[in-house]
């Protein structure tokens, strides 16, 4: 058994921020996570010698703290401008919508995928891969009960503060194995945020598609939401595009097996693939890809029955720059604990 004072479930955008805060502090903390690579959703896949970001595409920065850290990451070399607009278009099926929006406002991606960015800011931090929580309860401390690894080796890690960046369902069902007793109204606050899925299929071709500069198409409606070209994005050596499922349509097609949902994307996308044959193709399942119902705060916690706090892209504003904000504030809230 191993004691830390801080805890942290999930080495997402979250976790890692709020771990550079405890790291600034000399806290005693650990990450935990299941996956063989930090990031969670900031995921980078290789194909076909090439590379596809098969999660989140891109960010923006909003507020002044998001800004800071991303002149940081430009000047450190780990992130770059895409573009400053994207393609639109009311559905796939329709190529007359077709539309640059161009407003000006830099959208960033990690220089070489969206993972590199997360593997940076993971350096020199106390996490442990191949983790997986299954259980925690609460005593006069955390007690979170691990399985690790092939050999499926069961550790327990003892906390005096826990925090919980994977996404809410999650985390409420590892607390409720554990017979944990939280607060009723912070439950239903929790209970009250939902996510979208998203099925996304990562295809490889031998010659360059028809997808504009910058590469990036926003769809309103129909079977596909996002078209990402990764050569043009700057991290792919060869043609290789990412092919993002509408909210809804994976919503209603999740359960469906792998070849009916790629042949699905690929015939959808095909105009704006052009006639490049395809090489490798590769099926991501999101269950919990982005937030439908956010929760109005930064993070949520407490100090019933021992102090908790929740973060992630759930949290006020979503997405990329809301993880990030979500995991340091929750941070700076335990720190004063």
């Amino acid at each position: 058994m191993t004691h830390y004072s801080v805890l942290i479930v999930g080495a997402g955008l979250a976790g890692l921020m709020a771990a550079k805060q405890f790291s600034g502090e000399n806290v005693n903390y650990i990450i935990l996570d299941k996956g063989r690579s930090v990031g969670g959703r900031m995921a980078t896949k290789r194909l076909n010698g090439g590379r596809s970001d098969y999660g989140a595409q891109f960010f923006t920065a909003r507020s002044d703290r998001m800004k800071n850290l991303v002149k940081q990451w430009e000047q450190e070399g780990i992130i770059h401008t895409w573009a400053k607009g994207f393609h639109q278009m009311k559905d796939i099926a329709d190529l007359g919508s077709l539309t640059l929006h161009h407003d000006g406002y830099p959208r960033y991606a990690g220089k070489n995928g969206m993972n590199a960015l997360t593997k940076q800011l993971a350096n020199g931090l106390n996490i442990k891969l191949e983790h997986e929580v299954e259980k925690i309860e609460w005593t006069d401390k955390w007690s979170i009960f691990v399985r690790v690894g092939k050999n499926s080796e069961l550790l327990t890690y003892t906390a005096d503060q826990l925090m919980l960046t994977s996404p809410i369902p999650k985390s409420l069902a590892l607390l409720s194995d554990g017979r944990l007793p939280l607060e009723e109204q912070l439950l239903e606050e929790l209970k009250n945020t939902s996510y979208f899925p998203c099925l996304c299929a990562m295809i490889a071709l031998d010659r360059p598609t028809q997808i504009p500069k910058p590469g990036g198409i926003q769809i309103k409606e129909g079977l596909i939401s996002f078209l990402g070209d990764n050569a043009q994005k700057g991290i792919s050596d060869t043609i290789v595009v990412t092919i993002h499922g509408n909210e809804h349509w994976s919503r209603k097609n999740y359960e469906q097996d792998d070849q009916y949902i790629l042949e699905k994307l690929i015939e959808a996308a095909r105009p704006l693939l052009g006639d490049g044959k395809v090489i490798e193709k590769q099926l991501k399942r999101w269950r919990y890809s982005k937030p439908e119902l956010l929760h109005p705060n930064e993070f949520v916690a407490t100090t019933i029955p021992g102090v908790i706090a929740f973060a992630g892209d759930i949290f006020k504003r979503g997405a990329v720059e809301g993880a990030i904000l979500s995991g340091i504030e929750a941070s700076k809230w335990m720190l004063k604990r």
